[in-house]
């Protein structure tokens, strides 16, 4: 009897962790707006100054850190020098090892 009862929840917790993984969404491939995807989609927005700018652009933010940024597709750069104060939108993650965050927009601040 013990080892029917422990083999009914060894199985009602293997399902219980089965269903766990699941993703976020409506079940019809939607995600939901607090999903990862549309918060990568949206876009975020930091100020800062021209650090570097070459292949990649590296920006000093208006907190002191330095972060290692992409150009995004139509992105364009050339208006801008080194010591710029700017507004850049990107996607992704600051601070993320392996991964750049890529700009999606750029503009002069004062």
């Amino acid at each position: 009897m013990k080892r029917m009862i422990c083999l009914v929840m060894a199985v009602m917790l293997a399902a219980l962790c089965l269903t766990a993984c699941g993703t976020v969404g409506d079940g019809k491939g939607n995600s939901k707006p607090g999903s990862s995807t549309s918060a990568q989609a949206e876009g975020k927005t930091v100020q800062g100054i021209i650090n570097q700018k070459g292949d990649y652009l590296v920006l000093l933010t208006d907190e002191g850190e330095y972060q290692v940024m992409n150009y995004g597709k139509g992105v364009n750069a050339d208006d801008f020098a080194e010591g710029d104060k700017v507004s850049i939108t990107y996607t992704g993650e600051l601070g993320v090892e392996g991964s750049m965050p890529v700009i999606t927009a750029i503009s002069k601040t004062e």
